[in-house]
């Protein structure tokens, strides 16, 4: 009677597993024990730290607010902290010992800020919308007869579509622009965009070193913005060799080792939305079978053993 072939497969599989892990302990560590430092412990964070560790790594996971830096931080952290608020600082006081932040420090500020961001794909020649800083209702006209309306107006910092407005008169531009002078501080700066026409879906990137490893097309839902949080649907992305060439020119423009980019298709092909320093990707890793989680912890054992 034959054997089930789990049953030859499991001792070798097993094998492989501990080989893995002692050769990353044997070679890893001057660095020593690696952060994992987050406030919300999302599915992501999950999927990451339990990579992490499968690898064989020492980590130690970090709550940010527990911590009083920069004592309570170590040598190599990865940062992922949600709010831009708390992201940054955490990323600088590894670096400022000499440590290693993933994402770097610079990095992170790039991709919290739209604006910058846009300036460094222009300046790597990403094909990116055409996008403006405003601080007030009359830059704000002006700027929008020069592209045409419909446009785009958005926080230089923010996620998941919130605040993003499609302004479709010069009246619509004004009461959002008076509508923003009675919010916070940071909202008395913005963006004005082209409006890209795009096939009710934009893709999402996964980019970690120099490798697009996984793409998701969101689809819209009902709603001209197609993120994910809000409604939109997930479905598997092919990654041609322009879509990867394009998205990882992106990142590294920003200088991030690993992120998400956001691309749309337009008449003028792919173009670049954003590059997100702190992605999110358990949906990436659903839709599309690729282990994401496993992809990115490769690259922060090989960052940390540099």
């Amino acid at each position: 009677m034959y054997l089930p072939v789990w049953i030859y497969i499991s001792p070798v599989w097993s094998i492989w597993v501990i080989g893995v892990r002692f050769i990353y302990r044997l070679v890893l560590p001057l660095h020593g024990e690696i952060d994992f430092v987050y406030d919300v412990a999302r599915l992501d964070e999950k999927l990451l730290l339990a990579e992490l560790r499968n690898l064989g790594l020492r980590v130690r996971a970090v709550n940010i607010e527990e911590v009083v830096a920069p004592d309570g931080l170590g040598e190599v952290g990865v940062i992922r902290v949600a709010a831009r608020s708390r992201v940054i600082p955490t990323a600088f006081t590894y670096e400022s010992r000499g440590g290693v932040a993933i994402n770097s420090a610079t990095s992170l500020v790039l991709s919290h800020d739209k604006y910058l961001t846009y300036l460094r794909l222009v300046g790597a020649g990403v094909p990116t919308p055409a996008t403006y800083l405003v601080f007030g209702g009359e830059a704000a006209v002006a700027v929008a007869e020069k592209l045409s309306y419909p446009v785009i107006v958005k926080p230089t910092d923010g996620s998941w579509g919130r605040f993003v407005n499609l302004v479709k008169s010069a009246e619509d531009l004004q009461s959002l622009v008076l509508q923003k002078r009675g919010m916070d501080s940071h909202m008395h700066l913005f963006l004005v965009q082209e409006y890209v026409e795009k096939p009710g879906r934009d893709i999402r990137v996964t980019v970690v070193g120099d490798r697009a490893v996984a793409a998701i097309y969101r689809i819209s839902q009902g709603d001209w913005r197609t993120n994910t949080a809000r409604g939109g649907r997930a479905e598997p992305a092919r990654i041609d060799p322009e879509l990867e060439d394009i998205a990882v020119r992106a990142s590294k423009a920003v200088g991030t080792l690993y992120s998400g980019v956001d691309v749309v298709e337009s008449e003028r092909g792919y173009m670049v939305l954003e590059v997100n320093g702190v992605p999110e990707f358990k949906n990436v890793q659903r839709v599309t079978g690729v282990n994401v989680a496993g992809e990115i912890a490769k690259l922060v054992a090989e960052v940390a053993r540099r």
